[in-house]
């Protein structure tokens, strides 16, 4: 961020209580725990406290955009009894996420148990004078799909996602790209592509493990910190090796000069 940037302090909390087992965005969540502002928010860390004795279980973290949510990230909770001398289970959960402005964080628990969901964020904007020409104004640009359709083929054939991110006029800055899986998973491959309206080349290949997912063990799960300069009008896509359910989400920056 250039040196004219002005932070805000956004933090954001609900709490969730009701037994939401699904992995795919369905069911009950909270409400927006932090909300992305015109800039965008970064989400330094997520704290996750209990206030009610603890089974195993999980609760997870959701991104909504308006219309569509995905799972970015489960976090174990594990059998606590609170007592006098005991506190109930917390956890504080580095994330460092660009949040796009207007969408959102959401979270749900596994289990019927009571849990405040507390986020820690960051607004940015920028002077509106005496800015140094040469500074660069960053914007939030996530954005997520889902993969399921196996595609064993690296040339850019066969079924891709639709374009995960775009780059801006100036290009986009892909800090780093999340895989989410909402199912049970085989040994295989996601793999990420570049697209510049006409021609398909593969970027990356993401080893996915052999994971089952339970009640109280989450999903597969990588964040691949990608750090890729994109250039304008060219786009990210993503395929999965199996025909296993992938949510992929992109944390981007576009960049912009004063005028």
């Amino acid at each position: 961020m250039a040196e004219e940037t002005q932070y805000t302090a956004n933090t954001g909390m609900q709490s969730i209580s009701t037994a939401n087992s699904n992995l795919d965005g369905t069911g009950t969540l909270s409400s927006a725990i932090i909300t992305g502002a015109s800039n965008g928010t970064l989400i330094k860390t997520v704290t996750v406290k209990a206030s009610v004795n603890t089974t195993q279980g999980m609760v997870r973290l959701f991104v909504y955009d308006g219309t569509n949510t995905k799972l970015i990230s489960e976090i174990e909770i594990p059998a606590v009894t609170k007592d006098a001398g005991s506190p109930a289970f917390e956890i504080k959960v580095p994330v460092d996420y660009a949040l796009k402005s207007g969408w959102s964080l959401k979270a749900s628990t596994e289990n019927a148990e009571t849990f405040n969901v507390i986020a820690e964020g960051l607004d940015w904007i920028y002077y509106t004078t005496s800015v140094r020409p040469e500074s660069s104004k960053y914007t939030a640009n996530t954005g997520m799909q889902t993969v399921s359709t196996a595609n064993t083929n690296l040339d850019g054939s066969g079924t891709l996602s639709s374009a995960i991110v775009t780059g801006a006029s100036n290009g986009t800055q892909i800090q780093s790209v999340t895989i989410k899986a909402q199912v049970t998973t085989t040994e295989g491959m996601v793999r990420l592509f570049l697209y510049d309206g006409t021609n398909t080349k593969l970027l990356t290949e993401v080893p996915v493990h052999a994971v089952t997912k339970s009640a109280s063990a989450h999903s597969f799960s990588s964040r691949v910190d990608l750090n890729f300069a994109l250039k304008s009008g060219w786009s990210l896509k993503a395929s999965t090796e199996k025909g296993e359910s992938f949510n992929v989400i992109a944390e981007g920056l576009d960049w912009t000069y004063p005028a």
